[in-house]
């Protein structure tokens, strides 16, 4: 809420709620919430000297995204 709204990084409305989750869906189709996603994994990949990542919900996320479309 940067903006004083909830959509600065998210959806909006019930296409920015995962609701088994209960968590907030990022709007992957704006590109300074790319910039922040790939600037965090590059931050981990510094910090932390790991060679992987582990994406659980890669699945229900393209799930979720082909219902937007």
């Amino acid at each position: 809420m940067f903006d004083g709204t909830d959509a600065h990084y998210f959806r909006t409305g019930l296409r920015g709620h995962h609701s088994v989750w209960d968590s907030r869906l990022f709007n992957y189709g704006s590109w300074e919430v790319l910039r922040y996603l790939l600037s965090y994994a590059r931050w981990w990949l510094e910090e932390y000297k790991f060679d992987g990542y582990r994406f659980d919900g890669v699945t229900s996320m393209m799930y979720k995204i082909s219902l937007i479309k």
